[in-house]
């Protein structure tokens, strides 16, 4: 009786990971965590280039707190008590 079980099972995961968005799942999202921070000072070009800034938290699935720079191509993980990046804060502040 391995036949039925077994296409049972492969119909119920291709179910749970098909493509469409909209479909209810029981697995929960992926999570991508920062593993590693980036404690040197950051250059100006850099800082123009941040298009949105996330805060990791250090709970639940992430273990390290870190201010997230999202950038056109890429993320940079970084120390939450980077000095050039409190500067920028401020700056980003008096802006608004």
């Amino acid at each position: 009786m391995k036949g039925p079980s077994t296409f049972c099972s492969l119909l119920l995961l291709s179910l749970l990971l098909g493509p469409d968005p909209r479909a209810a799942s029981i697995l929960p999202p992926s999570t991508s965590c920062c593993t590693q921070l980036y404690r040197k000072p950051l250059s100006d070009k850099l800082l123009r280039k941040v298009i949105r800034v996330e805060l990791q938290e250090a709970d639940g699935d992430c273990h390290l707190q870190a201010f997230i720079l999202h950038l056109a191509r890429r993320s940079v993980c970084i120390h939450p008590q980077n000095r050039s990046l409190s500067r920028w804060f401020e700056h980003q502040e008096r802006r608004l």
